[in-house]
């Protein structure tokens, strides 16, 4: 049964298991990883005679979601007609062997097969499968149980990168990379063991039988070649590029830019956790509020949230940066689940992993120029102030392209 006689519903422990994995996938990914450039950089420099490399190092990022959108519409087609869970498995090998491969890197070469197969990871066990998986699970809790398995991202990268910076200290960079490849392999039982594709696979009662599932789905839902025709899925993808541009820029500069202002390492990775801990409670409490007051108003309050930030971390002071990431992280970690949410609700599931796979192809296009790009622009001018205020103008743009998505009639 997918519902006890205590009235618990699976569904939670899809969530929950879905928010273990983008905690693993997402946070490996990103702000686990950063913790290591400055070591990267040390050795690369060595090896090269190159003062400045930090545009160079971040061409992985363009790599990887470049690689990740391209890959998305068709991991999200097979996962339609197949299922999630052969693809995560997939997923999953691939980034722990990344991540061992990474503990033996002398090159640039190097580093960029690596985050090939990064790319590939992520298409087949990051956000687009996980955002499958809980929207077939349910409806009318669909924003908050979106939450909870997003709120895995935020909590991810908030904890691998203090976690990592202090087992670099204890064992050495290469050595911690290989340690922390054990942690992929680890979730291979939960994929295997604890997920299930949909409410039917847990019993007689299915869809039908629980007040959560996708049977009271109150819209008809989209053909792929119809949502493309909406102007609401390009006003999504169009947010979902610029915003996704930011956060991974600044995700992968704003330890190094700390690090410049004179922080400690910890101190400078705990940068990272204030921002990605402040989405966490906004990823869950941002669904849980669009289920309750509407979509439209927590999208558009999570942009504004997000457009202070972003304009006060070019000029922060000392003190004023912990108040702009807070700003920035609680913008991001509610908009992270609307967007999915407002794609689910618009368009329904049945070609969901179709559909956000394209409008991946978009977010990841910005994804993977975010932290190459701003890379580019510190060793162009010897600072964050440019590239960080071209993150401020990308967000307020999409602020200003939130106010045009309209709801269906029958959304809520």
């Amino acid at each position: 049964m997918t519902q006890t006689r205590q009235g618990f519903y699976y569904g939670w422990v899809i969530a929950l298991g879905a928010a273990v994995l983008l905690l693993v996938t997402n946070g490996m990914v990103l702000g686990g990883l950063s913790v290591f450039d400055e070591a990267i950089l040390g050795t690369l420099q060595e090896s090269s005679g190159q003062p400045s490399m930090r545009g160079d190092l971040n061409l992985r990022a363009l790599i990887t979601f470049w690689g990740s959108g391209a890959l998305a519409p068709l991991a999200g087609a097979i996962a339609d007609r197949i299922g999630v869970r052969p693809l995560m498995v997939v997923g999953l090998a691939l980034l722990a062997g990344g991540y061992f491969y990474y503990g033996m890197i002398q090159s640039l070469a190097e580093i960029y097969t690596i985050h090939a197969a990064f790319a590939l990871s992520l298409a087949t066990c990051g956000l687009v499968v996980n955002v499958m998986l809980v929207s077939k699970w349910f409806v009318r809790n669909r924003g908050f149980a979106i939450g909870i398995a997003l709120a895995g991202t935020s909590l991810g990268n908030a904890i691998l990168a203090p976690a990592n910076a202090w087992l670099i200290e204890q064992v050495g960079w290469r050595t911690a990379f290989q340690w922390t490849a054990v942690i992929p392999v680890l979730m291979i039982p939960l994929v295997l063991f604890v997920l299930r594709e949909r409410p039917v696979d847990m019993g007689s009662e299915g869809a039908s039988g629980s007040r959560h599932s996708a049977a009271a789905a109150p819209a008809e839902d989209m053909t792929y070649w119809a949502a493309l025709g909406t102007a609401n899925f390009w006003i999504l993808a169009l947010i979902a590029m610029c915003t996704f541009y930011s956060i991974l820029a600044m995700s992968a500069h704003v330890y190094l830019h700390m690090r410049d202002e004179g922080f400690q390492p910890q101190v400078a990775a705990f940068g990272q956790t204030v921002m990605f801990a402040t989405g966490l409670a906004a990823k869950v409490g941002s669904g849980l509020l669009a289920d309750r007051f509407g979509r439209k108003p927590i999208f558009t309050g999570t942009l504004a949230f997000m457009c202070g930030g972003a304009w006060l971390i070019p000029g922060a002071s000392e003190n004023m940066v912990w108040m702009a990431l807070f700003l920035f992280g609680l913008g991001w970690g509610g908009l992270y689940t609307l967007l999915q949410l407002l794609a689910a609700d618009y368009f329904g599931v049945r070609h969901l992993g179709k559909i956000l796979g394209t409008i991946t192809v978009l977010d990841t296009f910005g994804g993977g120029m975010g932290p190459f790009v701003t890379g580019v622009l510190y060793d162009r001018f010897g600072s964050y102030t440019v590239p960080f205020t071209m993150i401020a103008v990308l967000v307020t743009v999409a602020l200003l392209l939130s106010t045009l998505y309209r709801a269906r009639p029958e959304a809520v």
